[in-house]
């Protein structure tokens, strides 16, 4: 349970970080010290979701085959994400990010998607399995 809290925790900094960074994404020079905040945040958030805690959710879950196919679902779209959030960070960040300055407000866009999806299959998803587990720990 305490994990779900601290998932739901970093869900909330992200979104607070992303709605700050819809304001200036147009502004590459003031977007830039905003998206190493949400980098650090995204970076922390998808740490919690370890293998280890999908080896966890595998081993509770083994006799029940839809919830066993919905932590493989839920693994292969975190290993999705953290390639986009890699992609988007090297283009907008380092050495080539002024060069993709006028990129950045699309690319945002997609990107803030993709992590919205993503927080949305946690609630949706990941939370209850954790929930279980928790209980029955």
């Amino acid at each position: 349970m305490q994990l779900v809290e601290s998932l739901r925790s970093g869900h909330n900094a992200i979104l607070h970080t992303i709605e700050q960074l819809q304001h200036v994404t147009r502004f590459y020079n003031q977007a830039k010290p905003i998206l190493r905040g949400l980098h650090e945040q995204l970076l922390s958030h998808l740490a919690r979701q370890d293998q280890k805690l999908l080896d966890q959710l595998y081993s509770f879950y083994v006799n029940d085959r839809p919830a066993y196919k919905l932590v493989e679902f839920l693994e292969h779209d975190l290993k999705d994400i953290k390639i986009q959030f890699l992609t988007f960070y090297d283009k907008h960040s380092g050495e080539m990010a002024d060069r993709n300055a006028r990129s950045l407000p699309l690319d945002f866009q997609n990107f803030l998607q993709e992590i919205i999806n993503r927080m949305n299959v946690e609630e949706e998803y990941l939370f209850p399995l954790l929930e279980k587990l928790s209980k029955e720990k």
